[in-house]
């Protein structure tokens, strides 16, 4: 079984407010990006997260895992 681990970034980039979600499974990377009109709250978020997870549409991302011996 793999590990799944998640991260959650938000940060202001001139007009919008970005929201990038990463979740890793294994040595893979994959990175969905959001983005809000205004400052989101967590509340925001989660609502966000908990209507629309399953329609997310996640890309592998450019980082590379590297495996620890």
């Amino acid at each position: 079984m793999n590990n799944v681990s998640a991260n959650l970034k938000i940060y202001f980039e001139e007009p919008k407010w970005i929201c990038e979600y990463f979740r890793k499974t294994g040595d893979e990377i994959e990175v969905c990006k959001l983005f809000f009109d205004f400052e989101p709250v967590s509340s925001d978020i989660y609502k966000y997260f908990l209507k629309n997870f399953n329609n997310l549409t996640f890309q592998k991302s450019k980082f590379n895992i590297e495996k620890s011996i």
